[in-house]
Parts: C-alpha cells; sequence; structure tokens
C-alpha cells in the first residue's frame, strides 16, 4: 500500500513539475529592423511571464527562405518575415499565421532606400534604362519596391532595367564603382553609406508603392497557435509591453541592444539611425497587405491565383 502511495505521489509530483515547464518557443529571427524582438531576449526583465509561461530561443537566419526550410524541418515554431514573404510561404500551403506587426515602411519613418551615385548620369528612375538595380533576393520585398518604381517610370523589369542580387553591405560600393546603378540600402547600412558620401536618394519603398504598409510580422505556425493558444497570448502580451518601451526609450534600448551583441554598427551611430514606423499595440495592416498581394498577383504576376488575406492573418491572440 506504502510502495503505491509512493509511486502515485511520484507521478502527481512530476506531473506537477512539467505543467510548470514553460513552453518552448524556438524563433527564427532576421539582422534588421527587429529591435522590438531581440529586446525581449537582451532585457527579458521587460517580459515577465518568458521564463514562467514560455521560454524563448532567438535563432539568427540570414534570408527568409532557410528560415522557412527550418520551420517545414519541424526546428521553428514562430518568427519573424516581411508580409509578402508569408503571403509567398502561404500560396505554397506552408500553415502559418501572422500575429503581430514588427515595423512599416510608412510616410514620415525611415523608409527602405534606392541610391545612386550623387555624381553619376542616374537623375531619375527613367534612367535607369539599360542599366541594373541591386536588391537583396529575388521574389523579396527589396524586388518587389525595385519592380514597382521600374514600372512607375515606364519602364519593364528584366527587359528595361536588369535586377541584380547581392547582399546589404556590398550595395555601397556596387554603386560606387558602377556595378550597379542603384542599390538598396536600410539601416544600419543607409546611415553609414550616406556618412561615407557620394550616395543620393533615387526613391524610397513607400514611394515606390505609394501607401503605408506592413514590412516586417511576427509569424506563428497554425500548429503551435492551436496547441498552445494561451502562450502565445503570454508571448504577444510581452512583445507588445517590449514595443511599448522601446518607444519610449529608443535610445537607451539601442544601447542595451548593442551590448547585448545584436548589431554590430558602433553604437553612438546605431543610436542615431532612423527608425521605421512600429505600432506600440503591434496591430497588423491588413488592408496594405492585400495591396500587396494584388500587385505581386496583377501587375508582377508572382502569385498564380489572389490571396486570401484574411485567412493567413489572426490579430486574436494580441492584448486587448
Amino acid at each position: 500500500m506504502k510502495r503505491t502511495l509512493g509511486i502515485t505521489l511520484a507521478v502527481l509530483f512530476t506531473s506537477a513539475a512539467l505543467a510548470q515547464e514553460p513552453t518552448p518557443i524556438r524563433f527564427g529571427r532576421g539582422f534588421a529592423a527587429e529591435e522590438q524582438m531581440w529586446l525581449m531576449t537582451a532585457r527579458p526583465d521587460l517580459t515577465p511571464n518568458q521564463g514562467k509561461k514560455y521560454a524563448l530561443k532567438q535563432i539568427l537566419f540570414q534570408a527568409n527562405p532557410e528560415r522557412f526550410q527550418a520551420y517545414l524541418a519541424g526546428e521553428l515554431d514562430a518568427g519573424t518575415a516581411p508580409g509578402l514573404a508569408v503571403i509567398f510561404a502561404r500560396a505554397e500551403g506552408v500553415d502559418m499565421k501572422i500575429v503581430a506587426n514588427i515595423c512599416q515602411e510608412a510616410k514620415g519613418y525611415f523608409s527602405t532606400t534606392y541610391m545612386v551615385k550623387d555624381d553619376g548620369p542616374v537623375k531619375s528612375v527613367k534612367d535607369l534604362k539599360d542599366g541594373t538595380i541591386g536588391v537583396v533576393g529575388y521574389k523579396t520585398a527589396t524586388d518587389l519596391w525595385a519592380r514597382a518604381g521600374i514600372l512607375n517610370a515606364g519602364l519593364v523589369p528584366d527587359e528595361d532595367v536588369k535586377v541584380f542580387s547581392l547582399g546589404f553591405p556590398a550595395m555601397g560600393d556596387s554603386v560606387r564603382t558602377g556595378k550597379i546603378q542603384a542599390g538598396t540600402f536600410v539601416e544600419p547600412f543607409y546611415s553609414a553609406e550616406l556618412a561615407k558620401g557620394g550616395l543620393r536618394k533615387l526613391f524610397t519603398a513607400r514611394e515606390a508603392v505609394g501607401y503605408d504598409h506592413e514590412l516586417l510580422d511576427v509569424w506563428f505556425g497554425e500548429k503551435f497557435l492551436k496547441a498552445h493558444p494561451d502562450v502565445v497570448r503570454a508571448f504577444l502580451a510581452d512583445y507588445v509591453a517590449v514595443t511599448k518601451y522601446y518607444l519610449a526609450n529608443t535610445e537607451q534600448a539601442k544601447r542595451d541592444l548593442a551590448k547585448a551583441g545584436f548589431v554590430r554598427t558602433p553604437v553612438d551611430i546605431y543610436v542615431k539611425n532612423a527608425d521605421w514606423k512600429r505600432d506600440p499595440t503591434a496591430r497588423v495592416d491588413v488592408e496594405s497587405l492585400k495591396k500587396l498581394a494584388a500587385l505581386m498577383h496583377d501587375k508582377l504576376k508572382w502569385l498564380e491565383k489572389p490571396m486570401n488575406v484574411d485567412a493567413m492573418v489572426d490579430q486574436s491572440y494580441l492584448p486587448r
């Protein structure tokens, strides 16, 4: 009897201990524009649910395809990605949903900028005819904005203007040496290249499409959402709290991120960099995603059929 009781109590204690273990979230992150996400790891004291309801493990990826491949291989539960990339993934049947916004390309804020040589022959987008524009990947957001800007000038991408893929760090030198006639610049590369001199703005991402729109979002796998809804709510409650902290204490937050090794830019330069628009409530601009999906389908012919954007966004997990 005592032996049976002892075994029963041991099982109960083990079950209770397991129940109290925080649920792991394997999170695939990027290397630009995700400050409030990184801050959750750099400053866990700002996230009261972390370590209690969830255990956050952020894993760095250099590009979206590798991030999505890791998710499909069962190595990730969630991550960051441009809304455009999630549209592509959903079109291929990947079971993920956008649950929160990170930042937007918006008027009055920093917007991804396409620059040319200050003393070069390209004075307007029309002057790119027979030239080359650099993007950081084909069928990426940088590619979409480049093509939209080219189309706005009455030119045809790939026919009148070549689109060439290369990394952000190589853009400045590639423009200066004439390897490409225009390049894509985000922070911190934008401010660093402006400081060097010799480059000027041709157009921005926001100007290319003509409206404010989602740049980066937080996504979760649908299976994780269904299995752990309270965990996702706890995570997003912390995420929104950290976003508000970041917006109210941007310089200190950036210094904390630099100290934690999330950025390589010298801290005194980094804290002065321009920033994208960040919604303090992390709400997603669904209408802008619908416009982007229509552009991808109607003009760029990147999608075989129209995308049901409403079905790929679920904001019910955000704090109310």
